[in-house]
């Protein structure tokens, strides 16, 4: 059992998307008049199998971080007073047959454009009406001050494949197991990430470096996601073993010229079918964070000591936030299992899960598709830590959080 730095931050807050535990003035807070309503942060799913968390919930865990001459800003709001935070207008630009989003933000004299367009699973741009395989996710730079920058991009990815968002994953075929940090030549031109271990018949995400239009980066990390959403540039891998994955991607800072451009880029999408090499392109899809979203219908349903089991009294509780509901306009359902600081974050990790899947199973029993509803298993992390409920632990802290997102 480990001493959590987060674990006093509200999940709300820590997350930087509209949840249900913080206060709405806090939210309002972190997020500030950032320069417009959408923030271009997203979730991608291909035929309604997640591939990344969050989807279709419009919240999203996945960020990007500029670097322009050792300044920062980023899409994301929690990071703290040294990270500007920057929000623009969401846009989906017409090519011809092909549409794909782009939004545009500013800083520090740098135009930054971020693209994410739909290619096939040869990496060929596709018309919008074409079932795709990945996003191609790009970075264009371009200066606009006359002094030369010098500007570099981090990309936080949060892993989770279906309803398991502790998948496992491959670098080049080889397994990593604990965190780590490649960089250089040893940075993977193909990652997997795993619903079922080890296994690409079952849904697998994939991330390529080297193919196409994409510009390897000089480094990328496998590792937690509770440790890296708060990285900012440098970071140390632990070598500990990872639960909650994601991947950070990140490209060195770069010199660009006064009206120069600069473009940095990964595919991302479902992995090929290792028995069906000509399997047909999954229906690639991205859901965008949005600053006024639905309405939020929250609760919190609690447990007993090392039980992940639902009483009468939460199913009840359960019933009543769906009474009255067309549940054809439920967008999508956060449900985010906890345990107390008691035991080790191994067992915490697995106890927290069970209690964010028997709410799942739940809901889909009363008619719910299970694709609408996110589960995310936290374990301990934002348990009280002090002596006494680490010795004893606390109720407080054995629950699961629900998010219902509603659009009448």
């Amino acid at each position: 059992m480990k001493k959590h730095l987060l674990y006093s931050l509200v999940l709300g807050t820590a997350f930087g998307y509209f949840s249900c535990s913080p206060p709405r003035q806090m939210i309002s807070k972190l997020r500030g008049d950032c320069g417009g309503p959408d923030d271009g942060r997203f979730t991608i799913a291909a035929n309604n199998i997640r591939l990344m968390y969050g989807y279709p919930v419009p919240a999203s865990t996945s960020h990007f971080i500029v670097n322009v001459d050792g300044k920062f800003a980023s899409n994301y709001g929690g990071l703290g007073s040294q990270v500007h935070h920057f929000c623009t207008v969401k846009k989906m630009k017409v090519e011809g047959a092909r549409k794909f989003s782009e939004m545009e933000f500013f800083f520090e004299g740098i135009k930054i454009t971020q693209r994410l367009i739909p290619v096939n699973g040869d990496l060929v741009e596709v018309d919008s009406l074409t079932p795709a395989r990945y996003f191609r996710i790009e970075y264009e730079f371009k200066n606009d001050n006359p002094a030369t920058k010098n500007v570099g991009l981090h990309l936080l990815i949060d892993n989770m494949i279906s309803d398991n968002d502790a998948p496992k994953l491959d670098g080049d075929g080889k397994r990593v197991r604990v965190e780590t940090r490649f960089s250089g030549e040893e940075v993977p031109k193909q990652v997997f990430l795993y619903r079922t271990e080890g296994d690409l018949t079952d849904h697998t995400a994939e991330i390529l470096t080297t193919k196409g239009k994409a510009v390897k980066p000089d480094e990328l990390a496998i590792g937690r996601w509770p440790y890296f959403h708060t990285v900012v540039w440098d970071y140390t891998p632990s070598g500990a073993e990872y639960t909650d994955a994601a991947c950070l991607l990140k490209w060195n800072p770069k010199p660009i010229t006064f009206q120069q451009k600069h473009t940095v880029a990964t595919y991302y999408g479902m992995a090929r079918k290792s028995n069906k090499p000509n399997d047909p392109d999954p229906g690639i899809a991205a859901v965008f964070t949005e600053k006024e979203g639905p309405n939020l219908i929250c609760d919190t349903i609690f447990f007993d000591n090392a039980d992940a089991k639902l009483s009468a009294k939460f199913t009840q509780a359960i019933e009543q936030m769906l009474q009255g509901k067309d549940l054809t306009k439920i967008q999508g359902i956060l449900i985010e299992g906890h345990t107390d600081a008691k035991g080790t974050d191994a067992a915490n990790v697995e106890y927290s899960r069970k209690r964010a899947k028997v709410v799942v199973d739940y809901f889909v029993k009363k008619g719910i598709p299970e694709y609408k509803i996110v589960p995310k298993g936290f374990g301990e992390m934002y348990a009280d830590q002090s002596e006494n409920s680490v010795a004893n632990g606390n109720p407080k802290d054995r629950n699961s959080v629900i998010t219902l997102y509603y659009k009448p």
